[in-house]
């Protein structure tokens, strides 16, 4: 992230087709356990650290079903200098080692920035070349990261929903029936 007084961001949806986001609604069993389960997943596929995700909404307590739970949390993760994912994972769910049921939205976005602090940085001729250094170069590697951030999230989808089957005693999902001639 550029940290400067004032910036210029260019920001895209990882998804550029609506909705742009990506939901998954889980029923079974040991849905609690999920929580860790989804914060260690964000960490291992998306190759971030702790100090990377921030927990912004938190709310856990006990109902008729069992344990009922909300959480937010949002991944900053730098790409390069300029750009960098910002990912949020909101996470819903209630019931207890019996069974119950769980919810999941993740929403990505690749943000790039850059300073216009500076009389240069402001100037018509820096915003040229910054204009066409980014048309010529920088675009395809933001196409790049986009890229990037769509496999993340559907590689975090596969392996929750993986865990989850774990979890249920299905060891992998049903098989497609073939197609008869």
């Amino acid at each position: 992230m550029v940290f400067a007084r004032s910036k210029l961001v260019l920001e895209d949806n990882c998804y550029e087709e609506d909705p742009g986001s990506v939901e998954m609604k889980l029923i079974g069993p040991n849905v609690p356990k999920m929580y860790n389960v989804a914060f260690e997943l964000i960490k291992a596929v998306f190759n971030v650290t702790d100090s990377d995700i921030q927990e912004t909404t938190y709310s856990w307590g006990k109902s008729a079903k069992g344990e009922k739970f909300k959480v937010t949390w949002w991944l900053h993760k730098d790409m390069d200098l300029f750009s960098y994912l910002y990912t949020s994972f909101k996470l819903s769910g209630q019931g207890d080692a019996q069974g119950g049921s769980l919810t999941l939205s993740m929403k990505g976005i690749l943000r790039s920035e850059y300073p216009q602090d500076t009389v240069w940085q402001r100037s018509l001729f820096y915003e040229m070349m910054r204009t066409f250094w980014h048309r010529a170069f920088y675009h395809k590697k933001r196409e790049e990261y986009a890229e990037e951030c769509r496999h993340a999230m559907v590689l975090y989808q596969k392996k929750l929903a993986e865990y989850f089957n774990r979890l249920r005693g299905a060891d992998a999902p049903p098989e497609p029936a073939a197609a008869e001639e």
